[in-house]
């Protein structure tokens, strides 16, 4: 079986027409809105701080790579 990406970018334009998201498809599974160059859990799936054990810096890390990643997606957005 293949492997999913990682993350992922969704819209629900019936409810959030502007909205961005960005959902995390492996554990510990989230839903984060980007709102300019903020990100907000919307919807913590597998409760990840419960996941990794309280360990902050594990979350922060995962918090980190996803931010990293939506700037790439962004900077490739635009060259195209």
């Amino acid at each position: 079986m293949a492997k999913y990406p990682k993350f992922f970018i969704a819209k629900n334009l019936m409810a959030d027409p502007d909205g961005i998201y960005i959902f995390h498809s492996r554990k510990p599974r989230f839903l984060a809105k980007v709102e300019n160059s903020a990100f907000e859990i919307m919807d913590d799936i597998d409760n990840a701080s419960e996941y990794y054990h309280g360990d902050a810096d594990k979350l922060n890390k995962l918090i980190k790579r996803m931010i990293d990643w939506y700037k790439l997606y962004r900077i490739q957005k635009w060259q195209k």
